[in-house]
């Protein structure tokens, strides 16, 4: 029974992630809303997307996607950034050092105390499946 109660749980938290993405560009010309997985709508907030473009260059406009997807690493204070390079290089751009794939707590801390409507965090999939398989192993 919990099981089912878990099961459904995730699939609800799931199903709230973005379905599609639009670029900075889009956004600057008005496409503020985008539709999640379960049908429901997330609005961009227009001054935080003309904040970011402040600080992308042009150049990158059309190639960075967001809302950007942080999904929460199975170590602790790590987070993967999902996208491809060039949201990488975005966010490598806002906080002003080179990244990898993956950034920290309190890297994830300021992006959102600047950009809430443009970040999702998930959580990992792999680290439930990983914790089931080592227990009922035991």
């Amino acid at each position: 029974m919990i099981d089912k109660i878990f099961e459904f749980g995730l699939k609800d938290i799931f199903s709230s992630s973005p379905a599609e993405y639009v670029t900075i560009k889009d956004a600057l010309e008005g496409k503020l809303k985008i539709r999640l997985n379960n049908n429901f709508y997330h609005e961009i907030k227009k001054d935080e997307v003309e904040r970011l473009s402040g600080k992308i260059p042009l150049y990158l406009w059309s190639l960075v996607k967001i809302p950007f997807i942080f999904i929460k690493s199975p170590e602790i204070g790590e987070y993967f950034i999902s996208g491809e390079q060039w949201n990488r290089k975005a966010i490598s751009i806002l906080l002003g050092r080179e990244i990898s794939n993956v950034i920290l707590n309190v890297d994830v801390e300021k992006l959102l105390r600047e950009y809430t409507s443009l970040i999702f965090i998930i959580l990992s999939p792999t680290r439930s499946y990983t914790e089931e398989t080592e227990l009922s192993e035991m």
